[in-house]
């Protein structure tokens, strides 16, 4: 294993195990991982998510592997954080995302199989044999981190949850460590060129997933905050999932760079951010706009009445504040 590979598998590590002692984890018991593609985090249990509409009790999505501290289970669902999503606004404190998965969602997490690699498309097929004869019925969704190792160039051999293994096309996935080593430009180009492959992506509140290429019986889509995750987690960067969150870690900038976020405040409350939009540069946007819509690119002069050499972080357009934030 190389030093950076070792380095950056450290701080994955510590991260989680950090976030689950701040939340109160007494012992490993309670700490499990996602074993499906994609799941939904209900506000209430016994609930399933639904099409095309503006689903109140949706708060996120879940992807493969992404660790979770079960706070109790009930009638084969699990109260649980996603450590993963920190979330600020239920509790008026950091945690992990708090809601409902159901309970044959989880496996045991294992410490030791931390990820390497990191889906790149919007749903990576994969196979039960090195030669991509034999398709295997697990697909993954983009951002979906995953324990791999390189063959060579052609294929990743993926170790799943469960010990069993998958073969994923190479051009599917991208090595964390290659990404933890890019300069913050590359990371800049890459964010908005992930963010442009969503445009035209459906919305969906509380969606985190890509509805291009996906399984039939899943609710996917994107929200406005959920498209600015999954651009910087495919790049490597781990940010909040919700716009609030988001801005609330960002570091204040006076001038955007392609990759910077703006956030929208709710009407005549400024400390209450309801809407953000990826700037990629050329005085544009991408977006999740809302409901039924889909994301788009829009100019700033259209999309919020000005041009971008006349509005500043705490600018008011339309009694709402406009901030200016960076991660990079």
């Amino acid at each position: 294993m190389s030093l950076e590979r070792a380095v950056s598998r450290f701080r994955w590590m510590h991260g989680v195990l950090l976030a689950a002692l701040l939340n109160g984890c007494a012992s490993s018991a309670s700490l499990m991982a996602v074993n499906v593609p994609l799941c939904d985090l209900r506000q209430q249990p016994r609930t399933a998510p639904q099409r095309h509409v503006h689903d109140p009790l949706e708060e996120t999505q879940l992807l493969y592997g992404e660790q979770v501290r079960v706070i109790e289970r009930a009638q084969g669902w699990a109260r649980i954080e996603a450590l993963e999503q920190p979330e600020f606004t239920h509790a008026k404190r950091w945690q992990g995302y708090p809601g409902w998965v159901p309970e044959a969602a989880l496996i045991s997490w294992e410490p030791l199989r931390a990820p390497t690699v990191i889906v790149v498309e919007p749903w990576a097929s994969t196979f039960q044999d090195a030669y991509s004869a034999t398709p295997s019925p697990w697909r993954f969704p983009l951002g979906t981190r995953l324990h791999a190792t390189d063959m060579g160039g052609h294929l990743w051999q993926i170790e799943l949850l469960d010990g069993n293994i998958v073969w994923m096309p190479h051009q599917s996935a991208r090595s964390l460590e290659a990404l933890n080593t890019l300069p913050p430009l590359e990371k800049r180009r890459l964010i908005v060129h992930t963010a442009e492959r969503l445009l035209g992506e459906r919305y969906y509140w509380g969606g985190r997933s890509l509805a291009r290429d996906a399984p039939r019986e899943l609710v996917t889509g994107v929200d406005c905050s959920g498209l600015v995750n999954l651009a910087y987690r495919s790049a490597g960067v781990a940010i909040p999932r919700d716009a609030h969150e988001q801005f609330l870690r960002a570091k204040r900038v006076s001038a955007l760079q392609p990759g910077d976020l703006i956030f929208l405040s709710e009407k005549g409350n400024p400390h209450h951010i309801v809407h953000v939009m990826l700037y990629v540069g050329n005085r544009e946007v991408i977006e999740g706009p809302g409901t039924g819509e889909r994301v788009r690119r829009i100019t700033i002069p259209e999309r919020l009445g000005q041009p971008l050499d006349r509005l500043s972080s705490g600018s008011v357009v339309d009694e709402q504040t406009v901030f200016f934030g960076s991660y990079l």
